[in-house]
């Protein structure tokens, strides 16, 4: 940024470390923030005349605000003669009562802004050209940091948690803004970034912080990388970016095998004793999954509702999967069947089985591997997996 020398009014304020220069010039007001040696922010407001809109020699004015070099334009709703009006200063000429008048309304607003910018520096990490317009007039803007977007986003998305939003899918959009606010924090020192500040590079670290800091592998990270992309994706087709950061970003993502337990192994589950509740639910409920071809979430949401008698009496479930929504009618097999029942006098609410959280129920899935002599990293996909495989090496 390029300072004026020709101001005629200035002075420095300094509070919590940060140096603040405040100066008016005829025609401008600018507000610098500088840290140290660098500098951090530009402020500045001028005055404009609309000379399209002129009409019987009076001409309404404006105020543009720039802040880093985004630009605002509104109407300050008043005009002034076309004769006393001075470009290059933004003032009016002369010592007419209306020339008066006038340039004490420009000196208020520019008070009016430097006590804006001071209540919306104390509250937010930075402050747009747009926030400053919206302070003035009263309005409430839209913001335009990345982390207020985002937020904004998961609370829409919140509300649609069991109506067409699966909880495990909202987790993973609350992960990566949580994992996103750790970034700016750590990585580039600041509480929120502006959209327009978000570039190509910003996307790379990102990504290279969630590898490099949380030892993701190349799917992991494709997973949550997928969801930033979502979010400037649609701040682009929103306006508020000019351009998206993440289009030229190509996201990986390696095809890898699930693997399978063979008969021996899903076997030895099956014999398995446990010798407390706590992994006997977990292994009822894997052996539910594997008989029926259930998915995690699918299996946790299963109610009285969805069991179904066919004209034999045989039972069966009647569902849809949670993720596809797909239609998922599967007959109960003895296996399944029996762990239904053993569960059904101990349920204490509306749910068929007593599934825990997919984390806890992963965790004690390889504690039962390890018990069992299975080298493998035991998973609920395996259970359907298996359920499939199996089949084929048994037939």
């Amino acid at each position: 940024h390029r300072f004026d020398m020709n101001l005629k009014v200035g002075h420095f304020e300094k509070k919590g470390g940060t140096l603040r220069l405040f100066s008016n010039c005829s025609s401008t007001i600018y507000l610098i923030l500088m840290t140290g040696k660098h500098m951090k922010s530009t402020f500045r407001i001028l005055f404009l005349a609309r000379w399209e809109l002129e009409k019987i020699d009076k001409v309404p004015l404006c105020a543009r605000i720039t802040i880093d070099g985004e630009k605002v334009k509104f109407s300050l709703k008043s005009e002034v003669s076309s004769n006393i009006w001075d470009p290059k200063s933004g003032r009016a000429k002369g010592q007419t009562k209306e020339a008066l008048q006038l340039n004490r309304y420009h000196d208020s607003i520019k008070g009016q802004m430097i006590m804006h910018y001071h209540s919306l520096s104390e509250a937010n990490e930075v402050v747009t050209a747009s926030m400053m317009r919206g302070a003035f007039l009263g309005t409430n803007i839209k913001s335009n940091t990345l982390l207020t977007v985002f937020e904004e986003f998961n609370d829409r998305q919140e509300k649609l948690i069991g109506i067409d939003l699966a909880q495990s899918t909202f987790n993973k959009y609350d992960l990566t803004y949580r994992r996103l606010k750790e970034f700016l924090k750590v990585k580039i020192r600041k509480n929120d970034i502006l959209l327009c500040q978000v570039d190509r590079n910003f996307v790379m670290d990102f990504e290279a912080y969630l590898k490099i800091e949380y030892k993701l592998d190349t799917n992991s990270s494709e997973k949550l990388m997928r969801i930033f992309k979502r979010i400037t994706t649609m701040c682009f087709k929103n306006g508020q970016m000019p351009k998206d950061p993440s289009c030229d970003h190509k996201l990986k993502k390696v095809k890898k095998d699930r693997g399978y337990l063979t008969k021996a192994e899903l076997e030895s589950i099956i014999d398995y004793k446990p010798d407390n509740k706590r992994l006997e639910k977990v292994r009822d409920i894997f052996l539910f999954c594997r008989f029926t071809g259930y998915d995690y979430s699918t299996t946790a949401a299963l109610t009285d509702k969805d069991l179904v008698a066919d004209d034999d009496g045989a039972l069966w479930i009647d569902t849809h999967r949670i993720k596809t929504k797909t239609a998922a009618k599967v007959k109960l097999l003895d296996i399944p069947l029996s762990i239904i029942k053993k569960y059904e006098r101990k349920r204490d609410s509306i749910f068929l089985l007593p599934v825990m959280s997919n984390a806890k129920y992963n965790l004690y899935l390889k504690e039962i591997a390890s018990i069992c002599g299975i080298e493998k990293n035991v998973t609920s996909h395996l259970a359907r997996h298996t359920n499939y495989l199996t089949e084929l090496r048994v037939l």
